[in-house]
């Protein structure tokens, strides 16, 4: 039997800052993980890039959190974003702010945050424990069984930190769920959030691949306005990006109890107001009167969606900018201000970034 102070399951981000956290407070510390290395998921965030933090204050991390703000407050104060940066800052790894607010490694790898973590991890002691599957935990006399092949784990302390359901190819399958469930926390049911939407529109698809630097798509939920900006790109069967990942996790839980299809409105230029954007259209279209009106506006947006909009305001009939009359203008604006979509699904947790749900924090 291997004994421990604190046993962690998972060698994932949040496992490998927990024993860290842990070894440095002077305890005998052991993670456990099932994958053959830890952080496989870690690797992957941020496209490779590893997004580490955010920037803004703490009040506005809690107000981001929504609902469970309150249950996250304190931690945040504890360990700020600024501690974020400055714990990588300390060990050699410096970080960036792109336009977004998004935090990422100066190096833009992923793998320098977790070579970081599990260096650091070693110099304190920790020991690792891989390619090994806990199968169950059980209370004992001062402490808790860690059941799993192999040798049994006698820690005082377990902390479970094996993520939710999402990308399981990573490892995260649920088990955590699973051993929370058995010492009595309620569980919420897993849903898929940060994923593609579908649309009830098969239009999408014909724009599938093509991409939007930021835009802003609103939608309301009862007396609620919903509000994302950010990139966003067209799917087989609907939408995705940063954007819609943003509106995913606001979404589903409404989606997934049968409710009908969210409306929702996409401002494909939300820095251009409805006059300036007129106003443009007017001028493209007088500097190149004879011009198709798709190719006189192609510089407003890509060509593709240019091509779509112009398709859906004259038909197949080919009209050159000089023609365009003025209630088709406004029509062209109110759609580029205000292109709508039917949300009808999100796309299946295996293609979820994270799921919603799990250990209900009330039970915590």
């Amino acid at each position: 039997m291997i004994k421990c102070d604190v046993c962690v399951i998972g060698g994932g981000a949040a496992g490998l800052m927990a024993g860290i956290f842990a070894a440095k407070a002077g305890v005998r510390t052991m993670i456990i993980e099932a994958n053959p290395t830890a952080g496989r998921k870690l690797l992957r965030t941020g496209r490779g890039r590893c997004n580490l933090t955010h920037t803004g204050s703490i009040d506005d991390f809690v107000r981001a959190y929504g609902p469970f703000g309150r249950f996250v407050q304190h931690s945040l104060y504890e360990f700020s974003p600024d501690d974020v940066r400055g714990f990588f800052a300390e060990k050699g790894l410096r970080t960036k702010v792109e336009k977004n607010g998004c935090v990422f490694p100066i190096t833009d790898r992923a793998a320098d945050v977790k070579r970081i973590l599990v260096d650091t991890g070693r110099r304190l002691g920790i020991e690792f424990v891989y390619g090994r599957r806990i199968e169950a935990v059980e209370k004992c006399t001062g402490g808790f069984f860690v059941k799993g092949s192999g040798d049994l784990v006698c820690g005082k302390t377990v902390i479970i930190a094996t993520g939710g359901v999402s990308w399981s190819f990573t490892g995260s399958t649920g088990d955590g769920l699973r051993f929370a469930a058995d010492f009595g926390h309620e569980i919420v049911e897993p849903r898929s959030a940060l994923a593609p939407l579908v649309t009830a529109e098969a239009w999408p698809g014909e724009l599938e691949g093509l991409g939007l630097e930021r835009v802003c798509i609103i939608t309301e939920l009862g007396d609620k306005k919903l509000s994302v900006t950010g990139p966003m790109m067209f799917t087989g069967d609907g939408i995705g990006g940063p954007a819609v990942f943003d509106l995913s996790r606001l979404i589903t839980d409404v989606l997934a109890e049968g409710a009908e299809p969210i409306e929702a409105w996409i401002d494909l230029l939300p820095d251009v107001s409805h006059q300036e954007l007129d106003e443009l259209v007017v001028a493209r279209c007088s500097a190149a009167p004879k011009k198709e009106l798709a190719g006189a506006i192609a510089a407003i947006l890509p060509r593709a969606m240019v091509l779509k909009l112009c398709h859906w305001l004259c038909g197949s009939r080919i009209v050159q900018a000089g023609q365009l009359p003025k209630a088709k203008r406004v029509e062209l604006v109110n759609m580029i201000k205000g292109l709508a979509v039917t949300v009808k699904a999100v796309r299946p947790i295996a293609e979820a970034t994270i799921t919603r749900g799990g250990v209900d924090t009330g039970t915590i």
